[in-house]
């Protein structure tokens, strides 16, 4: 399915079709892992530059201020002369730039999509703060939050291998919260393994995400 622009989205593409993507974030998965996935499944030509959390000063002591970034904030991009900040956003951008808009889906698709979508990009960062949570803060954040939302993900998806019958943005994102809750929270995973283990297989299993995962640019938690 191809591309459906504006004049003025077409100018801003077309000037930096030639141009290569540099994307920057910190040197772990998080929020910018769906960007990433959605340019590796187009096999779209990419750098990135990945801060160390242990010297985040390189960010937060020079970069922040001297990128000329209008919202100094990461994951960021600079696509030619072009910058973008906030982490949909740029997804949004990427999956326009790509060519594959498709993954929306259209019609009210479009929007339960975008439901499961948030949803799930709001798992990716509700579990990384439990890494620097107190117990019982972390406990509170799993009963209230998380738990209940991985249930839902759980009754939507069912026995499906994606949430719509075919690969969309909200699958990229539901793999992301779903191997991070795994990681991170193995026992509690196992009352969802039967749903979500086919998604998180078959994801894998698409050729460009299996080289991506097997290369030395793919970033891992260090636990």
């Amino acid at each position: 399915m191809g591309c459906n622009q504006s004049s003025s989205e077409n100018t801003i593409i077309s000037s930096n079709a030639r141009k290569q993507l540099l994307l920057g974030y910190w040197n772990i998965p998080l929020r910018a892992q769906p960007i990433r996935y959605i340019l590796e499944l187009a096999q779209y030509p990419y750098s990135e530059k990945k801060y160390s959390q242990k010297e985040a000063q390189e960010w937060f002591g020079n970069d922040k201020q001297n990128l000329g970034l209008e919202f100094p904030n990461l994951p960021y991009i600079f696509h030619g002369d072009y910058h973008l900040t906030e982490a949909s956003n740029i997804a949004n951008y990427v999956l326009e730039i790509t060519c594959q808009q498709y993954l929306l889906g259209c019609g009210d698709d479009k929007f339960r999509i975008g439901n499961i979508r948030y949803v799930c990009d709001g798992l990716i960062i509700d579990v990384f703060k439990t890494l620097k949570m107190t117990p019982e803060e972390k406990q509170k954040l799993l009963e209230n939050n998380i738990i209940p939302d991985l249930y839902s993900l759980k009754e939507a998806l069912g026995e499906k291998t994606y949430f719509f019958g075919r690969l969309t943005v909200a699958d990229i994102y539901a793999y992301c919260a779903f191997v991070n809750f795994k990681l991170f929270f193995p026992n509690e995973y196992k009352q969802f393994a039967s749903s979500f283990n086919n998604l998180i297989i078959n994801f894998e299993a698409i050729p460009e995400i299996q080289a991506y995962q097997k290369s030395d640019r793919f970033p891992k938690f260090q636990l």
